[in-house]
């Protein structure tokens, strides 16, 4: 299983607890959630209410209704519709553009 930001968010929180013990701290600094500092990601929380209930309305009237497929399953439909993984045609077209 691949290692999540939270997941080294809280070992890095273990390591800085376990730091400020050893120096002799009374205790380490309160942890605030990943991205607390970055303006944009806190008007997204503080958002996010809004923006789920305008992505759910936007997919209803699109007529979209199941729930979204795994990467695993998307790639095994890739493969299916005769997507080669190892072409890279939209790399060639870019650079074709480029060139124009």
């Amino acid at each position: 299983m691949a290692t999540t930001l939270e997941d080294l968010e809280k070992r890095v929180i273990a390591l800085e607890q376990e730091l400020a013990a050893m120096r002799g701290k009374e205790g380490a600094p309160s942890p605030k959630r990943f991205g607390d500092n970055i303006p944009m990601i806190r008007a997204a929380r503080a958002q996010q209410a809004v923006i789920n209930a305008v992505t759910a309305k936007a997919w209803g009237e699109m007529g979209i209704t199941a729930e979204p497929v795994s990467p695993e399953r998307l790639r095994e439909m890739m493969l299916a519709d005769g997507v080669d993984p190892n072409d890279n045609a939209f790399t060639r077209e870019i650079l074709a553009m480029r060139e124009e």
